[in-house]
């Protein structure tokens, strides 16, 4: 900042905080630009893009009478995440459940959890131990967050100027950090205390955590799932990652991700981190950062 504008910055505190208010006004508008460019793009896609498209554009409606028509669980997903907490004027929400996510892709413990959640929320203590004991029989575990930010970028070729493309993907990824992503922690609250007693449901949560761990792409759902392998006593060397290795990976992520400012320069390095997570998923970028092992002698 020039030092004559510092100087009536001190001088005029109604100025200044005009000044503020005007960048302000200005960054907004720059990420509207941005963020229309994208949805527009995706709104021409598939049903996954189409339903990004709309929760983008703040059209949880819109997004979840597209998701209830589709087959893409991805696209089924977003729309329930996003629908979590219904108001009246979304009434197409009240008609998205994660049983139908479920049959969508049958391999994926993910919605099974959001159904462990629902029925922890009702104290349905028999319900929470069948979905639990249906998401031990299945092995995989779908990415949780940050899907929005994922399609965003892939349409990054819509928004040529790199400060209204990084100013546009910051908005998104506080869309997606909104959404309720962390099913983990439903197995988390199931797996604990006296529930450990019964050797069935003990059985049950050391798988979902071996497995989990073994298939997340997300940092957080890795860390829960390790917490939990912990707990329930899977022996290490069933777990595909230690707390201490997720720890370090975690520390060195965060770095990188909040080294970032709001110059031309930090932008084109938000795209590059968004295209990242999109192809790997945070859980890859964070373990790429640590340094290389020593070979085992």
């Amino acid at each position: 900042m020039p030092a004559n504008e510092l100087r009536r910055w001190k001088a005029d505190p109604v100025w200044g905080k005009t000044q503020l208010q005007q960048i302000e006004d200005q960054r907004e508008r720059i990420s509207a630009a941005g963020l229309a460019r994208i949805s527009a793009r995706l709104a021409a896609g598939n049903d996954r893009q189409q339903v990004a498209a709309r929760l983008l554009m703040q059209d949880r409606d819109g997004a979840a009478l597209l998701a209830e028509r589709s087959t893409d669980a991805q696209a089924y997903q977003m729309a329930l995440t996003a629908c979590a907490w219904p108001r009246r004027d979304t009434p197409n929400c009240a008609r998205l459940n994660p049983g139908r996510w479920a049959q969508l892709d049958p391999l994926d413990a993910r919605p099974w959890m959001r159904m462990m959640q629902a029925a922890q929320s009702r104290k349905d203590q028999a319900a929470v131990d069948s979905a639990l004991a249906q998401a031990a029989a299945r092995p995989g575990l779908s990415r949780g967050s940050f899907l929005l930010e994922a399609l965003a970028v892939a349409a990054a070729d819509a928004v040529p100027d790199a400060a209204e493309l990084g100013q546009a993907l910051a908005v998104v990824i506080g869309i997606d950090a909104a959404m309720p992503g962390f099913d983990m922690g439903a197995p988390g609250r199931a797996c604990r205390g006296e529930a450990l007693n019964d050797a069935t449901r003990l059985a049950h949560c050391r798988t979902v955590a071996r497995q989990a761990l073994a298939s997340a792409t997300d940092l957080g759902d890795a860390q829960m799932a390790q917490k939990l392998a912990d707990r329930t006593g899977v022996p290490p060397n069933q777990q595909a990652y230690d707390a201490v290795t997720l720890k370090a990976a975690e520390e060195r992520f965060h770095a990188r991700a909040l080294d970032l400012d709001v110059d031309c320069e930090s932008m084109r390095r938000l795209k590059q981190l968004s295209a990242e997570r999109a192809a790997s998923g945070d859980l890859a970028m964070a373990m790429a950062l640590l340094p290389p092992r020593a070979p085992a002698r």
